[in-house]
């Protein structure tokens, strides 16, 4: 992609939920926490609101209840990141704005990109556009851990990075395009939020933020999770989710 840095992620230690994890160049996987100061969703995207949704699900391999956002994209499919359903294995659903609650199942999971897909039979949203946009303004909306109030952040996509970093296991090194961003309170607990331009359309998934700078997160960009989001559009057999990320 024009505009694209090639950059090389260090990796170092961080703590994710009781569990530690490498990942690299300083982002902080999103678990926790509740932002104290989210604003008032913005009518150019108004509409995106009721496509955007929060979920819940067990996870008994690490005696966890975990929460976590996703977005339609495809007819009764919800994306997120892979992070956030590592482990589960019942007791999972998706709920919408409007505090309906339908079950779920992960019908695709890929901890090198950190993408997981969620199957929702009887889920009503509308789809949501994805695609690649310039770096520019844009707002992430999403859920925070134990609250049921959307909350969407102003943010600036700053530019477009080819970051090599380890998959959510620690276990290979992946290549991956990202997007960086500023903005002021990203806050844990939105991790699989989607970041939208003006006109509705999707172009990163929020996954992590920076712990030597509050203002500065990550996101996956598009052209990383649309061929899996392709790939998952039919899909309604269950998989596994693997261990808990570490």
């Amino acid at each position: 992609m024009e505009g694209m840095t090639r950059w090389l992620w260090l990796p170092i230690l961080l703590v994710l939920s009781g569990c530690s994890i490498t990942m690299p160049s300083s982002p902080l996987p999103i678990r926790a926490s509740t932002p104290a100061d989210a604003v008032a969703l913005p009518p150019e995207i108004v509409s995106e609101k009721q496509s955007v949704v929060r979920f819940s699900g067990l996870a008994p391999a690490c005696f966890k209840w975990i929460e976590g956002t996703g977005f339609v994209y495809a007819p009764q499919r919800v994306v997120t990141a892979a992070h956030v359903v590592a482990g589960v294995t019942r007791s999972f659903s998706v709920t919408t704005d409007d505090g309906e609650a339908y079950p779920a199942r992960v019908v695709a999971f890929d901890p090198d990109v950190d993408v997981a897909i969620l199957y929702v039979p009887d889920l009503p949203a509308p789809p949501l556009h994805i695609a690649d946009a310039p770096p520019g303004d844009a707002h992430l909306l999403g859920y925070s851990k134990g609250t049921e109030r959307e909350v969407v952040r102003p943010i600036k996509i700053e530019r477009y990075i080819e970051g090599e970093s380890f998959d959510i296991y620690e276990k290979r090194k992946v290549t991956r395009s990202i997007l960086e961003l500023s903005g002021a309170n990203m806050s844990p607990g939105l991790s699989g939020g989607p970041l939208i331009v003006p006109g509705g359309t999707v172009t990163g998934m929020f996954f992590a933020m920076a712990t030597d700078a509050p203002n500065r997160g990550y996101a996956l960009a598009a052209e990383e999770f649309l061929p899996i989001t392709n790939g998952a559009n039919d899909a309604t057999r269950p998989i596994s989710t693997q261990q808990c990320d570490k």
